[in-house]
This record gives structure tokens, C-alpha cells and sequence, in this order.
């Protein structure tokens, strides 16, 4: 008797430490990565440059066969079957927007735990852009002394381990989205309770 009731106390002790870590991570910024949903790739596309506009770069001259990569890192608008409008970087991530976030603040709400789920997009140079006007493409300096690039004031960010095409987390705690070649934020493919 008494050691069934040692072994209930000690069931119930663990349910209950389980579930107070659980609440913790929760708290603690690990809620995207508790409830994004299944990842959702699609292929990915080629450039889509507006019609009116050439695909402009910042900075200095375009670098030749001969010399390194321009340092900054490369944002391009794409057009996705399913997705629709969104901005890639240079390794084919889709890039996001966060809304604690505040475009008139020079500064990222997205730091610590949340900042392993959601990697900022960072530069060491003067961003590239292909089918975005540059004048909306910046940068806000993070805690840690790294540049995150921003786009119409928004700073980016990308999934974790998300591969190329990969819009994993869209719509997650209503706070994340696919961000568009302006800076809004995309509204297609969400989770149905998102909608």
C-alpha cells in the first residue's frame, strides 16, 4: 500500500514537472517552434522583376568574374504557385516578418529562444535586391553587434532549418508571416485558424 502510493506520488510529481516545463517553453519564445505546422515547399522560381522596373543593385559596382562576392547579402522578390508573392535570400530561404516587430523602431522584439527558431537575416555589407526598390531594404542593429536586414522597416528572419522554397511557420501564433516584395505580409496559405 504504502508503495503503490510512493509510486502514485511519484507518477503525478513527474506529470507535473513535464507540464511546467512545457508552460516554460511556452513563455519562454519556443511557442513558434511548439506550433509551427508541417513544413510546405513548393519549387522555386525564377527572379520576378517587376515590368516597370530593372533588377537595380546597391552599393558599388557590380563585381566581375574575377573578384569575391560582394559581402552583402542578396533579397530577391519571387512569385510562388501557391504562395504568391514573397522575397528569397541567397540560399533560397523564404523570409519572414514578425509582428511584435515595429517598422518605426530601429530594433528586433525577436531575440533570445526566439531567435533560434526564427534565424535573423543578417548582412555584413549593403544588401542586394532583385525586384525590390532598394530605398525600402536597411538594416537595424541587433544586441549581439550583427546588422539584420530590414525590408519597408520590418526586420527579417527565416525558419529554422527550413530548405529552399520552404515557407514552414507561416501564420504561426498569428505573429509570423511571409513577407511580400514591399514589406507587407503575405495572407496566402495560412492554417485555417489563422484565417
Amino acid at each position: 500500500m504504502r508503495r503503490s502510493r510512493l509510486t502514485m506520488l511519484v507518477v503525478i510529481a513527474a506529470l507535473v514537472v513535464g507540464a511546467a516545463m512545457w508552460w516554460q517553453a511556452v513563455d519562454s519564445g519556443e511557442q513558434a517552434a511548439l506550433t509551427a505546422g508541417a513544413p510546405v515547399t513548393e519549387a522555386l522560381p525564377s527572379p520576378r522583376v517587376p515590368p516597370s522596373s530593372t533588377p537595380r543593385r546597391t552599393g558599388t559596382s557590380p563585381p566581375s568574374a574575377t573578384s569575391e562576392a560582394p559581402p552583402g547579402t542578396q533579397l530577391t522578390a519571387v512569385y510562388m504557385a501557391k504562395m504568391g508573392q514573397a522575397v528569397l535570400d541567397d540560399t533560397g530561404a523564404v523570409l519572414f516578418r514578425f509582428e511584435r516587430d515595429n517598422p518605426h523602431k530601429a530594433r528586433s522584439a525577436c531575440l533570445g529562444d526566439c531567435a533560434a527558431v526564427w534565424i535573423p537575416v543578417t548582412t555584413s555589407g549593403t544588401p542586394r535586391v532583385t525586384g525590390i526598390d532598394p530605398v525600402l531594404v536597411g538594416t537595424v542593429k541587433r544586441p549581439e553587434g550583427a546588422k539584420q536586414v530590414t525590408l519597408a522597416g520590418w526586420p527579417l528572419y527565416k525558419f529554422a532549418n527550413a530548405r529552399p522554397g520552404e515557407w514552414t511557420g507561416q501564420g504561426t501564433d498569428h505573429l509570423w508571416f511571409v513577407v511580400k516584395p514591399d514589406g507587407q505580409r503575405n495572407l496566402n496559405c495560412l492554417p485555417a485558424p489563422v484565417q
